[in-house]
């Protein structure tokens, strides 16, 4: 495959991935998502699909833009790390009412948060336990 065709499936394959998150995340924001148990097992799906696809091009943006700026990659954890505890504090606290209205936002935020201490984990043995001939995606 040459060059500019790789680039050109690129360039598609990331138009695809951010026209889905912003198609999924404007009808869940809007409340345009249906919490019906009949169309709940595609929901999951689609809100799994995007979530992933979310992080990965998240990771990939976050390796190749910020892999020499460490203050800019300490404070995305540290926004990674603030997310956790507010989100599941606020479910602690009962502040997070799930209608099937925003029964999407709710899975997709607390997706997120999952994946984001998933992320930590990584960037921790990334960073700190890999040994050093280890393979470093990305890096």
């Amino acid at each position: 495959m040459s060059a500019t065709t790789r680039q050109m499936l690129r360039r598609v394959v990331i138009f695809a991935v951010i026209a889905n998150v912003l198609v999924f995340a404007s009808l869940a924001f809007t409340g345009n998502i249906s919490g019906d148990p009949s169309t709940i097992v595609f929901i999951d799906f689609w809100g799994r699909f995007v979530v992933y696809s979310l992080w990965i091009v998240a990771y990939v943006i976050y390796r190749r833009l910020f892999d020499d700026k460490p203050a800019i990659q300490n404070l995305i954890i540290l926004l990674v790390v603030l997310n956790i505890p507010l989100f599941l504090g606020l479910s602690y606290a009962d502040k997070i009412k799930v209608t099937p209205e925003n029964l999407a936002v709710i899975d997709f935020w607390g997706r997120l948060t999952v994946y984001s201490l998933w992320f930590m984990l990584y960037e921790l043995y990334r960073r700190h336990l890999a040994a050093p001939d280890d393979p470093q995606p990305l890096g």
